[in-house]
């Protein structure tokens, strides 16, 4: 409710200023009406104060003598009852030690139950020699009461202590009319002054909306339509800014439609990151390829000096010779850009004419490091490849050159030879196999066909755990669902990621599968070992194809070194993920994220 007034308020002008109005007379209204309610109040008190001072002054004498006969309490109570009738008020007669003589507003027979006065600040004040004065409830007959005290003198000493006392209410019941009288003309200016604020405040907005109007006609690109000028104040000045604006705007959008059609002409030849910059070296286009390119972002980069913008040495070299070799040379060169990321980027530069004497360059950036990194990829596989075939392949040729020249007639070392050479021919075979699997799965040759599909790789494990002397276990929670997974495609991720862990784990080790419910619609599968396991160095690049931590051991057991790669693609073909922690000479975790079907 308050938010939906703040906004209503917020909306015009002419609210604010009736609000402005009305709240400054309801403040001025108010503070004048607490000022004169507390200087009524102070003056009220101080009349009662002194009417009571004249009372008590009246009686005194009377009050003295009683005092100096020590007449009796009956004596003191009808003195007290006769004074007080004609005037009202409450007359106390107190002795100099704080006891009350007498009081009309108690009877004699309660006066011994009456508290000692010599305590209250009044009676203190006047047996001090001074008029007393004090405002509180009275204990006694419970109402609000000022009090006024004033000593019973006698041969210059204070025996006694007249004391009279008349409710507040005495003065303040006047008040009431007052209050009425000073709410209604609080209205009343209120009343005017919205009247008043309203009538102001159309005069004054009236043309701020018209005003209002033409920016929205101009904003819409009608820049024929002018504001009216009616004053000399303010308001007219903004009417001529605003038809000075709408001048100048025309001009101007007719400057950006030329300047418009000069990008556009050199956007349209161009296919990656552009770089336009004129004869002062000054960027004139910089598109958004360009940008990321850099590193910047969309306020850097047009109307700024191509040195400031852009600092890289080798790119300012293609922009100087470009510029130097005229208008019919084309400069290529590629080069390295370390920041924001590392890349390699080929760079053509041409000139560009804007003026007679004025040549410019357009460069024209094309990202190459994908390429430049598959051509790496491309080399170094090649390397690989030759080096996992040479091995076994040179190892097969050895044993058989022997065997042809004479130990195929020693019948127990031609069968060991030849053991040699048939695992050697199951090495290559696993390798060919690996790099057919890795190259189908790579070029999405390979067609999964999901399904809900349990985990249940332990049985065909089991042997080689055994024959390996490593303990193999299974912690599958039983709730476990189903994922959604090609069955043979999972059993190979699994057996792989259990073939690994149990090769790389020393005699009496574990390892440990385990499966649970991670998040909602995925399950999570963690291979546990506690062998050797992986320097921090090398976790990067464990997935890599032919990559080895140990290269030795590897070949010792039989590995292709594409096992992980192959892993790495299956999961990510059933939109999973594989993540690997490690820690070297305590294991090895690797988990393994799929939908549930």
């Amino acid at each position: 409710m308050i938010s939906a007034l703040i906004h209503f308020l917020r909306r015009s002008i002419a609210r604010k200023l009736t609000l402005t109005l009305v709240g400054f007379v309801a403040l001025t209204t108010i503070a004048a009406g607490i000022y004169l309610t507390r200087a009524l109040e102070v003056f009220a008190v101080e009349t009662l104060e002194a009417r009571l001072t004249s009372i008590g002054r009246l009686i005194h004498d009377e009050a003295l003598a009683l005092i100096v006969r020590k007449a009796s309490l009956d004596d003191v109570r009808a003195f007290a009852l006769r004074a007080a009738r004609p005037t009202g008020a409450r007359i106390s007669v107190i002795a100099a030690d704080g006891r009350v003589l007498g009081d009309s507003e108690v009877p004699v027979e309660d006066l011994p139950r009456v508290e000692n006065h010599a305590g209250r600040p009044e009676v203190r004040a006047a047996l001090s020699g001074r008029v007393g004065r004090h405002r509180r409830t009275s204990a006694t007959i419970g109402v609000s009461l000022l009090y006024v005290a004033l000593p019973i003198v006698d041969d210059g000493r204070a025996v006694g202590v007249i004391r009279v006392a008349l409710p507040l209410t005495a003065v303040t019941s006047s008040y009431a009319e007052i209050h009425r009288v000073m709410l209604a003309g609080g209205l009343v200016a209120l009343v005017v002054a919205c009247g008043i604020g309203l009538f102001v405040a159309h005069r004054v907005t009236k043309p701020v909306v018209q005003m209002q109007s033409i920016a929205h006609r101009l904003s819409e690109g009608d820049f024929t339509v002018r504001a009216p000028i009616r004053s000399p104040d303010e308001i007219g000045a903004l009417g001529r800014a605003l038809n000075g604006l709408a001048a100048r705007l025309r001009e101007n959008i007719h400057d950006l439609g030329h300047e418009q059609a000069k990008a556009t002409a050199i956007l349209d030849g161009m296919i990656e990151g552009v770089i336009a910059v004129d004869g002062r070296d000054i960027i004139l286009l910089m598109n958004e390829r360009a940008r990321s390119m850099f590193g910047l972002d969309a306020t850097r980069g047009e109307g700024k000096p191509f040195l400031e913008v852009i600092r890289n040495t080798e790119l300012h070299e293609v922009f100087r010779e470009s510029r130097a070799a005229g208008e019919v040379s084309v400069s290529h060169r590629e080069l390295r850009l370390a920041i924001p990321v590392e890349r390699r980027v080929q760079v053509n530069a041409v000139p560009l004419r804007l003026g007679p004497d004025e040549v410019g360059v357009v460069m024209v950036l094309h990202d190459v490091t994908e390429l430049r990194r598959l051509e790496q990829v491309r080399t170094e596989f090649v390397a690989n490849v030759s080096h996992e075939l040479r091995t076994p392949l040179t190892a097969i040729q050895g044993y058989l050159e022997t065997l042809l020249s004479g130990a195929l007639e020693e019948r127990q070392n031609a069968r060991r030879f030849l053991e040699i050479v048939f695992r050697h021919t199951e090495r290559l075979g696993r390798l060919l196999n690996d790099l057919t699997d890795l190259s189908n799965i790579e070029l999405g040759r390979v067609s999964l066909k999901l399904a809900p599909t349990r985990l249940d790789v332990l049985a065909i494990m089991g042997p080689k755990a055994v024959s390996g002397r490593v303990g193999l276990s299974s912690r599958l929670s039983p709730d476990l669902p189903s994922m959604l997974a090609d069955r043979d495609r999972l059993v190979q991720v699994v057996l792989n990621l259990v073939d690994n862990a149990v090769k790389y784990t020393p005699e009496g080790g574990r390892v440990t599968v385990q499966a649970r419910t991670v998040a909602e619609g995925q399950v999570e599968i963690d291979v546990t070992d506690t062998g050797i396991g992986i320097p921090p160095i090398d976790l990067p690049r464990i997935t890599e194809r032919f990559y080895r931590v140990d290269k030795a051991r590897s070949r010792e057991l039989g590995g292709t070194g594409l096992g992980l790669a192959i892993v790495k693609h299956l999961v990510f073909a059933h939109g999973g993920q594989l993540r690997i922690e490690s820690e070297p000479g305590r294991g090895t975790t690797v988990h393994v994220t799929l939908p549930i079907a």
